[in-house]
């Protein structure tokens, strides 16, 4: 199980440089609400696990601010430029990325707090991957994750079109070896990690046709579309992906219905001083 199942180096654009796809924008406000909520803090040093395009990275700075310093990491030497291109575009000096693996972390005990989101779920260990990150944390440091619970979206009443792209998708993770609730997994794996009892909030989205969700689960089917029909999960012409959006949405009118997405499970906790 790994990160390398469902994304692939990002070889921007110039036009593209700095901004984030429909799930990150859409992810942005409920991080922005949990870091608030945990308190993160002007001055203190954040380390951002597995931090892609460095979206997360890039909210944490604005708790920190000009005085405080974040650092994130990835494996992807390719999307590690990416992410340093876009912290040097909105020219912030204290915004950088390296290229290491959980694994082999080169840092010592030098961040007040560790964050991540949607990075536990594609770990074969999670536990001993929190417990090598630790390592990383000074004594009463503050440890925060967002993870989805993939099995709580749903439509109601039953939509075809949307249930369908749903079970594919799931279809998909399941063979790919991802935790599919890692969210709901947080509590227990932070406990087991050595870090004091987590506190826990929940979000997500929901609504009908004219709502988000349709073009968010829309977004993900396409990205993951070509490593699922490589899979063998689904195939190309089964999905139109062109047209599904659209044929979500009309669905969702035919059944007055709603639909929910996975919900994004945050949990924070301190390490024990």
């Amino acid at each position: 199980m790994t990160d390398e199942i469902v994304t692939g180096d990002i070889a921007p654009s110039s036009e593209e440089l700095d901004r984030p796809n429909l799930l990150a924008r859409a992810f942005e406000p409920l991080t922005r609400l949990l870091f608030t909520e945990v308190g993160l803090r002007p001055g203190m040093r954040v380390l951002d696990v597995c931090s892609g395009s460095g979206d997360v990275a890039l909210v944490a700075r604005e708790f920190v601010g000009p005085k405080g310093h974040v650092m994130g990491f990835d494996r992807s030497s390719a999307t590690v430029a990416y992410a340093n291109e876009r912290a040097a575009f909105r020219d912030l000096s204290n915004v950088y990325f390296v290229e290491a693996e959980i694994e082999r972390l080169p840092f010592g005990r030098d961040f007040d707090a560790i964050v991540g989101r949607t990075v536990l779920m594609y770990r074969r260990d999670p536990v001993q991957d929190l417990r090598a990150l630790l390592a990383c944390l000074k004594p009463g440091g503050l440890v925060a994750f967002q993870e989805l619970d993939l099995f709580t979206g749903r439509t109601d009443p039953p939509a075809d079109v949307v249930d369908e792209v749903r079970a594919w998708l799931l279809d998909f993770f399941s063979r790919a070896g991802l935790e599919l609730d890692m969210g709901s997994k947080l509590y227990a794996s932070f406990k087991a990690a050595g870090l004091n009892v987590p506190q826990l909030r929940v979000d997500g989205f929901i609504g009908g046709a004219e709502s988000i969700c349709p073009g968010l689960l829309a977004s993900v089917a396409r990205l993951l579309l070509p490593q699922a029909e490589a899979m063998g999960t689904v195939r190309a012409e089964e999905v139109e992906i062109d047209t599904l959006e659209e044929r979500m949405r009309a669905n969702l009118i035919s059944t007055g219905g709603i639909m929910s997405t996975a919900l994004l499970i945050g949990a924070w906790a301190r390490l024990p001083d």
